[in-house]
């Protein structure tokens, strides 16, 4: 599901934070690979390049790790000069996008539960716990499984298992497992997903296409993903991963969104804090320009340049910049009006309407003409950002802030979404 939300062309964005970081390890990499001997002829050579290659793989981990901790300090050292953001952003989802499946809650529920009837595809999954992996395994020819030419089977066994590696999403909604390849070059967005928190599997968005699932293969627990899919998906819930072709595990990457992910890498800045020269370092994104502001939420929130024209309105509502950026108020604020204008993009999202609306009439009540002349003390958000139900029993505000068709007294007004 969430590794669905990018498409293509903000994969581009991922690198907003860290372009410099990847760019130097990312060469240092392709050097160490480059040195590699041309494919030998006997076995005995075949087996010393494969020794020679996983040298240079490690060496060059080493090095990105070494780079990273050199550069990123980690949410815990904000704590001490920042407390308040610091356990603010410990309520936030953000703290909490990239899970290792095996240690999650999730992953313990579902050991107890023992397996998952899809009645979609009248197939079974089962769940075990080995050697530290959470391991799910299904029958190749179970169910809707069909045949298909080109299927390049997993096994010739009628079983077959993988390890899921990764718990995406922060359980406010739903939480996806992904089943990664350690070298990221492929993976499976897993066919079930844990919405509402409370546990219970459901069949993952956008997997209509996959009732039916060629036997055998990938498809077997859900949607293939290539290296790009995977990249893109791991990037938006992490603060920094490493370029291709280094491995994604917990110790190339830093798991979940955390402080340096929206203000660049602060190493350096924290050193100088402890000698009390910490405005010496400046943040490589300036979040008090709007413009870098809105960029960072949108590498992974998703604007205009990465939302498909074919969407539905209901997929256009969770994707709030694209909205906003459409909305009058946003073009009309001389680039004043972002993200955080209404949202404290270090805490959990707040739910007092209240607040909300006294945002509202912040500006479009210091003039009498522009109070709204239907509801001039009434819910804002009700009829201007109406929630709108996307999938599951999951809603989002639409984030386009304009009279919409079928709120309050504006059936007549306006259609109720025009096109993108």
């Amino acid at each position: 599901m969430f590794s669905k939300i990018l498409s293509r062309k903000s994969l581009q964005f991922l690198g907003l934070l860290v372009f410099l970081v990847i760019g130097v390890c990312a060469a240092s990499v392709a050097r160490d690979l480059m040195l590699a001997e041309p494919a030998p002829s006997s076995a005995s050579q075949r087996r010393q390049q494969l020794r020679a290659s996983d040298h240079s793989v490690t060496q060059a981990v080493n090095r990105w790790s070494q780079f990273v901790s050199s550069q990123f300090a980690g949410d815990q050292a904000c704590q001490s000069c920042h407390p308040a953001e610091y356990e603010a952003h410990q309520r936030s989802g953000h703290s909490r996008t990239a899970t290792p499946m095996a240690d999650s809650e999730l992953a313990q529920q579902l050991l107890e539960q023992g397996e998952y009837d899809d009645s979609l595809r009248d197939q079974t999954f089962r769940f075990q716990k080995k050697a530290g992996q959470f391991l799910v395994s299904t029958s190749a020819g179970q169910g809707r499984a069909v045949a298909k030419q080109n299927s390049v089977p997993l096994t010739n066994d009628p079983s077959v298992s993988v390890a899921v590696n990764w718990l995406l999403g922060s359980g406010t909604h739903a939480q996806t497992p992904l089943a990664i390849q350690a070298e990221g070059t492929r993976g499976i967005e897993m066919r079930w997903s844990s919405f509402h928190g409370d546990g219970k599997l459901n069949v993952t968005p956008d997997h209509d296409e996959y009732d039916s699932f060629r036997a055998g293969t990938l498809e077997c627990f859900g949607r293939p993903m290539d290296a790009m899919d995977v990249r893109s998906c791991i990037g938006c819930h992490s603060t920094v991963v490493p370029p291709p072709p280094l491995p994604l595990t917990s110790q190339t990457m830093i798991a979940n969104v955390g402080c340096e992910r929206c203000h660049g890498p602060r190493k350096k800045h924290v050193v100088l804090a402890e000698r009390g020269l910490p405005e010496q370092i400046k943040p490589m994104i300036d979040q008090h320009d709007s413009g870098a502001h809105m960029e960072t939420c949108s590498a992974c929130h998703r604007d205009e340049r990465s939302v498909s024209p074919d969407s539905t309105a209901a997929e256009r509502a969770r994707f709030q910049p694209y909205g906003l950026k459409k909305s009058e108020c946003y073009l009309q604020s001389s680039g004043e009006l972002t993200c955080s204008t209404c949202h404290d993009p270090h805490d959990t999202t707040s739910h007092d309407r209240g607040q909300y609306i006294q945002q509202c009439q912040s500006c479009h009540q210091s003039q009498a003409s522009a109070i709204c002349p239907e509801e001039p003390s009434g819910d804002c958000i009700e009829c201007h950002m109406p929630l709108t139900p996307w999938t599951q029993g999951i809603a989002f505000h639409d984030h386009w802030i304009r009279i919409v068709a079928g709120t309050a007294s504006h059936e007549s007004k306006t259609d109720l979404e025009a096109s993108p």
